[in-house]
């Protein structure tokens, strides 16, 4: 456990983010900015907290924090709302102190009807710790503070930072379309990096002042062109006999919420895909099967059991690279994996079937980065024919690694503080 007089001692900026793709993006920028020797102070929350070990960081937790709040407080509401929010990846006295640091964030806020009716609406995605994050950010008085576009601790940071003139850099998620949250905030960065000329339209367009945005390209998908994964890949095949194979990848999540047929809902409308894929392969020697569920939620899909050519990711254990490399198709609702697959030229199919699909409206099949498979008997034809022309036009980000880039656009942020301070 990281002790409060070593979260003073560390770096001067400070990394909000949440796991899977968050801390894919943040990682190779964190590396990149201790390299030139600029220190960071990675505060990894829930699930993110393991990958960011994985991915060779020292990440500190809402645990190391317990000193900024009231802990007994903390620690007897965090135990109250543990059933039902835990996870196999995190450690039950983070998720406690996860739960019980944001929920006591609104007890002192608004007092404890108002948190009751707040938690009962919403849940834990409803979490803004802003008191939290600027009691954390005044002890750390970083230089600057940067996340990705995630809402609960993540704009709670920037929110905070902003408020005491602490420069800060979000590194925006996927396209900036509609229906993303991160549009409608109330409180932007200093600095947004966007993966693409397209997703800097799509900021401006909703309103976002240009000289904000910078195209930068997305970190997490700089790692998709190192020898090792392509290396990588060719070895799960080579080590499975899948050599002359054509393997497909279902990258599949949970389909949640209100607008979701019973018969879809949770794990129901994944599982329902798979089956329909092993059967497939099941009748045809010549394929195999990879399921890959969200890192967050593959415990939730049961086993449908073992069976000839088809390999159960273990998502929060595996890269996805390497399956991404060993794969000749992927399938996709909304998942990044399906722009990752589009990245290194993988034929990508998207479920425009699925719930999530049509209310969020967000296609790679509109975005000329897949082909669409309108409805659940297609999804096999739509395999055994040959696949369509695409092209992902400015979509797709620029040439080279994003990683240096951005760490460029935090070390001027940095810069630009410093020379304030001076001329103060």
């Amino acid at each position: 456990m990281t002790s409060p007089a070593n979260i003073v001692r560390l770096g001067t900026v400070l990394f909000v983010t949440y796991g899977g793709g968050h801390i894919a993006k943040v990682a190779p920028v964190v590396k990149e900015l201790e390299r030139q020797g600029v220190n960071c102070t990675v505060l990894a929350l829930t699930v993110g907290h393991a990958a960011a070990r994985r991915l060779g960081l020292s990440p500190v937790g809402y645990r190391d924090c317990l000193h900024l709040v009231d802990a007994d407080k903390a620690l007897a509401w965090g135990r109250k709302l543990l059933d039902g929010n835990t996870h196999p990846d995190v450690d039950a006295h983070e998720s406690c102190c996860y739960l019980g640091i944001n929920y006591l964030d609104w007890v002192e806020r608004f007092g404890e009807a108002e948190a009751e009716q707040r938690y009962r609406e919403g849940g834990r995605r409803s979490f803004l710790p802003l008191a939290f994050m600027g009691r954390l950010i005044d002890e750390l008085q970083p230089a600057v503070v940067v996340s990705t576009s995630s809402p609960r601790s993540e704009q709670a940071a920037i929110e905070a930072a902003v408020q005491r003139g602490i420069p800060t850099l979000t590194m925006m998620d996927l396209f900036a379309l509609p229906y993303d949250i991160y549009l409608r905030q109330p409180v932007h960065a200093d600095r947004i990096t966007a993966m693409s000329e397209v997703v800097k339209s799509n900021l401006v367009a909703a309103g976002f002042d240009s000289g904000r945005v910078r195209v930068t390209g997305c970190p997490a998908y700089d790692a998709l062109q190192e020898p090792a994964h392509a290396a990588a890949g060719a070895a799960f095949r080579r080590e499975r006999g899948w050599e002359a194979l054509k393997i497909v990848m279902w990258a599949g999540y949970k389909e949640e919420g209100s607008h979701v047929p019973e018969s879809w809902q949770g794990a129901t409308f994944g599982l329902e895909v798979e089956r329909r894929l092993r059967a497939w392969v099941a009748a045809r020697p010549d394929v195999a099967l990879i399921v890959r569920y969200h890192p967050n939620q593959f415990h939730y899909f049961p086993s449908l059991g073992e069976q000839e050519r088809v390999y159960l990711a273990r998502p929060a254990e595996e890269p996805v690279q390497a399956q991404l490399h060993a794969s000749d198709v992927v399938i996709v609702q909304t998942s990044t994996v399906g722009l990752e697959a589009a990245l290194i030229g993988r034929r990508v199919l998207s479920l425009q079937y699925a719930p999530s699909v049509i209310d969020l409206g967000f296609d790679f099949s509109a975005l000329g980065l897949a082909e669409g498979v309108p409805a659940m008997d297609d999804l096999v034809p739509i395999l055994d024919r040959g696949a369509d022309a695409s092209s992902g036009g400015s979509i797709l980000p620029p040439a080279g690694r994003a990683a240096p880039r951005v760490a460029a656009e935090i070390r001027a942020l940095a810069r630009g503080a410093v020379a304030s301070t001076a001329q103060g």
